[in-house]
């Protein structure tokens, strides 16, 4: 028996699928919650646990490390969008890169509003105005957080320490990530040629080597930001060399659990994560503070460079258009 049409679709469809539809919706909304619980039982319970910790805490600041760390921060922040840009270019789009870096970094910062549903709805209207296809558009979005969240989860695999997640499931996590990364550009591919065949969506089959180069680029940012967050932890914390790979763990793990948690940007979700992995050796205080700053570093360059990408693409094209209005006037003479 036929129902109604899907409003939120545009579709017909039969009671059942819309059935299904609202049980996913919910199965989708109950996973976030357990996460959230999750999170929130483990930091009540290390809180319970290492309470005297809270007596002091030991940060130091050391101006060279921190240095690097804003580098490494600011080239990671520069990788995302670029990264982003092969992908629309993949598709056949056109869109220069100061254009493309400044409209990435606007939409960004609406993440950290309830739901972070408004940075999705933001980037497709600015890149709609910016001559790019919404379908494309939309196909970008779901590859781009696909890879950054396969790559934190490879990161995981590889560095957050066996007490907090066990050697075997550590293993099959890396093998699949890395084999579903290597073979990306493939998958998305054929993926992109399958829904073609759906009448709402037109799709272009995208090149796989472009594809590849962004699948890179935001695996380098990954990388580069797991090293910003390394130079981070020496410049605020007393770490050893053996540190190193507990802090570049216990971050991704916090990335990774803030993608699925459902506050703004992982808000609280990620800040909990990272306090639970490192407090056994930092001590709940310190691996407290550091997860805080931490998140507040990375929000604070977040908007230097969104200034300096916003005036980066007003330049170009402000040049474009002189070029454009110098060379029609020329035309007419």
């Amino acid at each position: 028996m036929a129902s109604l049409p899907d409003v939120r679709r545009g579709l017909g469809g039969t009671t059942l699928t819309l059935v299904s539809q609202t049980w996913l919706e919910h199965a989708k909304v109950a996973i976030r919650w357990v996460v959230v619980v999750a999170t929130v039982a483990v930091l009540f319970r290390v809180g319970s646990n290492h309470g005297s910790d809270l007596a002091a805490i030991e940060l130091d600041f050391n101006i060279f490390w921190m240095a690097n760390a804003a580098a490494a921060t600011t080239a990671a922040n520069l990788l995302l969008p670029l990264g982003w840009r092969q992908i629309i270019i993949a598709f056949d789009q056109v869109l220069a890169t100061g254009p493309a870096v400044r409209l990435w970094c606007v939409a960004q910062t609406a993440r950290y509003l309830p739901t972070g549903l408004l940075a999705i709805a933001s980037r497709l209207q600015l890149a709609t105005k910016a001559g790019v296809s919404r379908t494309v558009t939309g196909a970008s979005l779901i590859i781009e957080t696909a890879t950054i969240f396969a790559w934190a989860l490879l990161v995981c695999a590889i560095f957050v320490p066996s007490v907090a997640l066990p050697a075997q499931i550590r293993a099959l996590l890396g093998v699949v990530c890395a084999l579903g990364l290597l073979n990306s550009a493939w998958f998305i591919s054929f993926v992109c040629v399958r829904a073609s065949r759906f009448k709402k969506l037109t799709l272009p089959k995208p090149q796989t080597r472009l594809i590849a180069k962004s699948v890179a680029l935001l695996g380098a940012s990954v990388a580069v930001r797991a090293l910003g967050t390394t130079f981070l932890a020496v410049g605020f914390l007393s770490i050893g060399s053996a540190d190193v790979t507990l802090i570049i763990g216990a971050t991704y793990a916090g990335v990774a659990a803030g993608m699925i948690g459902i506050t703004p940007a992982g808000l609280g979700v990620r800040e909990g994560v990272m306090t639970a992995i490192l407090v056994n050796r930092f001590g709940l205080s310190d691996a407290a503070a550091f997860s805080l700053i931490t998140r507040a570093w990375e929000f604070g360059f977040e908007m230097i460079f969104l200034v300096v990408a916003s005036w980066w693409g007003r330049t170009i094209n402000g040049n474009n258009k002189s070029s454009k209005d110098s060379s029609s006037s020329g035309a007419k003479m």
